[in-house]
């Protein structure tokens, strides 16, 4: 029974440890445009991993995660240009992030569908307006400088740890009974209530959990790029963040590295003109959610099911 379970994490977790060796040689050794490349799609990773939480294996579209990502940069930043250690300034970030997300799961766990989706689009307004309009903390839409409480190279390696960690986290969780219970959730909810399952409470805990890992990968993204705009975490990332998750393969563990690396890919490499590029991003998400409905992981599983018991006749 145990070496069953042991072969059953030890491919997963290979899977994980090589990306992660691989995200810190590149960030160790990328610059210019593929380095902001490499690093946004790093901590986008670690932050998604947290919305796959949500909108992966629950079902339920959270267009809010740009706020906790975007609210772990902004309160490090200001702690640490008041002297708070880094360790201290990372906590108070994250555990920020949970009040706030506890707040606003407490408010829409209870919701269903679309109306989850308006309200989390609503607070993720809510707090583009705040980052641009409280200047005094947030330096207003030009943005603020951050203190450096990390030397560069123990940066990388915590971003690159964090990867693995993140992804790893979000498999023992996905094959455990919290995942089972938010697979039930997202299957059907009202079934899922019948038979016991508290669909609040688990939607509320991973709500929780998800801004965990957004706060987290907005510290370590601040920490990296030294400054931190309204403009990098407003509504419109946010909802590029669900589409990441959608285009990767919601659920799947290498959804949000497969979905970062295609969005941050189009919005910051294929120079279209002013808009354009988020067009054909949309274009492009339209076209995944006809053709390969499961992501474009979902649609390489499918293909390599119907690939396989050809080779076995051959």
């Amino acid at each position: 029974m145990r070496t069953s379970r042991i072969s059953r994490h030890a491919g997963p977790l290979a899977g994980i440890a090589a990306v992660s060796l691989l995200a810190h040689a590149l960030l160790g050794s990328l610059q210019g445009d593929l380095g902001q490349v490499a690093l946004l799609t790093v901590s986008w990773t670690v932050a998604l991993t947290g919305l796959n939480l949500v909108q992966g294996l629950g079902g339920y579209p959270s267009l809010a995660h740009a706020s906790f990502y975007g609210g772990g940069a902004y309160v490090s930043a200001v702690l640490l240009d008041h002297g708070v250690p880094m360790g201290l300034a990372a906590l108070a970030a994250v555990g920020a992030a949970v009040l706030v997300a506890l707040l606003v799961a407490l408010v829409f766990s209870r919701t269903r569908g679309q109306y989850f989706a308006i309200g989390t689009m609503f607070f993720g307004a809510v707090t583009t307006l705040v980052f641009t309009n409280a200047a005094d903390l947030t330096g207003g839409p030009n943005g603020r400088p951050v203190e450096l409480g990390l030397p560069l190279d123990t940066t990388l390696l915590l971003l690159s740890a964090s990867l693995g960690l993140a992804l790893a986290a979000f498999h023992f969780l996905s094959v455990g009974r919290f995942g089972a219970r938010l697979q039930a959730v997202r299957e059907d909810e009202d079934l899922a209530e019948h038979l016991g399952v508290p669909t609040a409470r688990v939607k509320l805990l991973a709500m929780v959990l998800s801004s965990v890992f957004g706060a987290w990968a907005g510290v370590l993204f601040a920490q990296y790029n030294g400054v931190v705009a309204p403009s990098q975490f407003t509504f419109v990332q946010g909802f590029l963040m669900f589409v990441a998750i959608g285009i990767g393969g919601a659920g799947r563990l290498y959804a949000p590295l497969v979905g970062s690396l295609v969005v941050i890919g189009f919005t910051q490499l294929i120079k279209l003109g002013p808009g354009v590029s988020q067009i054909a991003l949309g274009v492009l998400f339209i076209a995944v959610t006809l053709l390969v409905p499961q992501g474009v992981l979902g649609g390489l599983a499918a293909l390599r099911r119907r690939v396989r018991p050809r080779g076995a006749v051959a």
